[in-house]
């Protein structure tokens, strides 16, 4: 048994037919700790719905099996909203002709993942082409939903890709409209997004019944998006344990669908051969995901221009500074100024919804505040490279 309550002891959970876990060797403390992972893993339905089918479930604490349960029932309930949505929008874009591209967590639950309560999703996620992607926000808008504000004007098509819109019911699910994958043209790791058209495809019939219109990436196009976004865009000390499930349920599910000659091919063009590496690895380290031998070995003789942001990534950022510096190793010049005056001077809706406020007097208190947080900071950032700095010179 796992000596303690870790990422790894949670894949165990997910990966075994039958866990070789004795669970009534978990205390109190052990089950609170769990559930807090899992929750900050993404992955307590998953749990839940791995027990039940081994008939462990009934050996768990009463008080622990329902709050299971719950997160089961909560994530269904709140899929189910977010499905709803999904409907009402590729009804009226597939009426206005707008082409549409289900990705990431919306699309895996409709396909890869056996029910609907499985996998928790934190935003809907629709690529749009470009040259329609002002119409869709309009269509959108229309139905309730409202841009969230920047924190700097023109910031968004300086660095995002997307467009975030909300409905004015906080507890709904962000939409999140792309125009790309992966990035504006400010990050060094974007690619063109011409080549993932040519990738879509319809989804089932069964699916499209429900939802008209509306097309998937192929397998292969998924799993290397999936990799690349965990590791490029967000890092892989950020990626929870549900991002890497993904991965393993493509492979799985997929199977030999999955073009791995196309996949090492388009990950090699793209300078994400080390993202793939990454993801892959780390995949079938906590998952068992079967990675073929071949593949496996091209990609560990392979480098490319973003390895160093990937290894970079893999470690965890000590102050919030180091982290944005990171990121702005990412940028192109443009990019790494319009993220600096982000940071130091958001505009006011941005304050407002950030430290939720209202009274515009209090605007100067809330960006001294703001400068304040930055300054100790980056003061506590130059002592802890100071400090690691000596202690390797003592060392040596």
């Amino acid at each position: 048994m796992p000596t303690k309550i870790d990422v790894a002891f949670l894949a165990h959970l997910l990966t075994d037919t039958r866990p070789s876990v004795d669970l009534s060797l978990l205390n109190e403390s052990d089950w609170d700790e769990l559930m807090r992972a899992a929750k900050a893993e993404g992955v307590g339905p998953l749990i839940y719905w791995n027990l039940s089918g081994s008939g462990l479930i009934a050996s768990i604490p009463a008080r622990q099996r329902d709050r299971l349960r719950e997160t089961y029932f909560d994530t269904w309930a709140q899929n189910q909203k977010i499905f709803a949505d999904l409907k009402t929008l590729a009804e009226k874009f597939s009426q206005a002709g707008i082409p549409a591209v289900a990705l990431k967590g919306v699309c895996y639950s409709l396909t890869i993942y056996p029910d609907a309560g499985l996998r928790p999703m934190g935003d809907l996620d629709l690529l749009i082409p470009k040259d329609r992607f002002g119409e869709a926000i309009k269509m959108a808008k229309h139905l309730g939903y409202e841009e969230e504000p920047e924190a700097f004007s023109g910031l968004r098509d300086i660095l995002n890709h997307e467009v975030c819109l909300r409905k004015k019911d906080r507890s709904s699910v962000p939409l999140e409209l792309h125009h790309r994958l992966l990035g504006n043209e400010s990050f060094r790791f974007s690619v063109p997004v011409d080549w993932f058209w040519s990738q879509a495809e319809a989804m089932s019939d069964v699916i499209q019944t429900r939802y008209p219109g509306l097309q998937m990436l192929t397998p292969t196009t998924q799993l290397l998006f999936a990799s690349a976004h965990a590791m490029l865009q967000h890092g892989g000390k950020k990626t929870p344990l549900r991002w890497y499930y993904d991965i393993d349920r493509l492979i799985r599910f997929y199977g030999v669908q999955i073009d791995w000659d196309i996949l090492l091919s388009r990950a090699m063009d793209f300078e994400w051969s080390s993202a793939l590496e990454a993801a892959l690895s780390k995949s079938s380290d906590l998952l068992g995901t079967p990675i073929p031998e071949s593949v496996a070995r091209i990609l560990s003789t392979r480098t490319d221009a973003n390895r160093i942001l990937v290894e970079a990534n893999l470690q965890k950022a000590e102050t919030h500074t180091l982290e944005e510096l990171r990121k702005m190793r990412s940028l192109n010049i443009s990019g790494k100024f319009g993220l600096l005056l982000s940071l130091l001077f958001p505009q006011p809706s941005y304050m407002y919804r950030r430290y939720h406020f209202r009274s515009p007097g209090l605007l100067p208190a809330y960006y001294l505040f703001r400068w304040w947080g930055i300054f100790i900071d980056l003061l506590i950032t130059v002592l802890s490279i100071a400090t690691g700095r000596l202690r390797t010179r003592s060392n040596s």
